[in-house]
């Protein structure tokens, strides 16, 4: 897998899988922490960063299943620290390939 060295299998989802970066559980650590007094209780600090991974993921599901309507492969997502990225490969047509790219932003 391209983007899978470094990472872990969380799930699989419509014949995707979804790694997260070793990484990213140090920047969340850390973030989660540099927070601290934000919220009463260290828990919603680390609610609010792992929404903000539920929304990336989603986000990334937008790319990668636009990409498979249009008759493309995507297999793969991989979650870092500072986002997501969906392995897609669109058929080579000029609209297949906006709409891999225009989806996840829907």
């Amino acid at each position: 897998m391209p983007g899978a060295r470094g990472a872990i299998r969380i799930f699989r989802l419509a014949g995707i899988d979804v790694f997260l970066h070793w990484s990213w559980f140090v920047v969340a650590y850390y973030e989660i922490q540099a927070r601290r007094g934000g919220y009463s209780s260290l828990v919603w600090n680390a609610a609010e960063y792992l929404a903000v991974f539920v929304i990336v993921t989603m986000h990334e599901f937008g790319h990668s299943l636009a990409c498979r309507s249009v008759g493309g492969t995507a297999n793969q997502i991989v979650l870092w620290p500072l986002g997501g990225v969906a392995y897609v490969d669109p058929p080579q047509r000029p609209g297949a390939t906006l709409w891999s790219i225009a989806a996840g932003h829907w």
